[in-house]
């Protein structure tokens, strides 16, 4: 069982979570009709990033092979994701490179 959604949106929780934590405790200096603004927009953005989710998952999963249906497939067509999420795994595979040749570097060294 994948869970490359999960982690996904753990990850996006956590960047709006800190977001909003920057308006706690702002009322003292900052009017609250523009704080209500600021909320809409975080979640608005929060929104969009859920959609995201989904698209990268659909082509997560059209990478491990599993079959899409029709509207699975328009839906990545559509949403223009498909270079970003090449250009994240591309960068990911990068940093495992990196990583791997630090470890081994450090095992050398003992």
């Amino acid at each position: 069982m994948d869970f490359k959604k999960n982690e996904l949106i753990n990850k996006t929780l956590d960047e709006f979570s800190a977001t909003w934590s920057h308006t706690l405790d702002t009322e003292d200096f900052i009017d609250k009709k523009f704080l209500k603004k600021i909320d809409k927009y975080i979640y608005a953005n929060l929104k969009k990033k859920f959609k995201e989710i989904e698209i990268y998952n659909l082509l997560y999963l059209q990478e491990k092979g599993f079959e899409l249906g029709i509207f699975q497939k328009l839906k990545i067509y559509f949403s223009g994701l498909r270079p970003l999420y090449e250009a994240d795994k591309k960068e990911t595979l990068k940093q495992q490179r990196l990583c791997n040749k630090l470890k081994k570097k450090r095992k050398q060294a003992k």
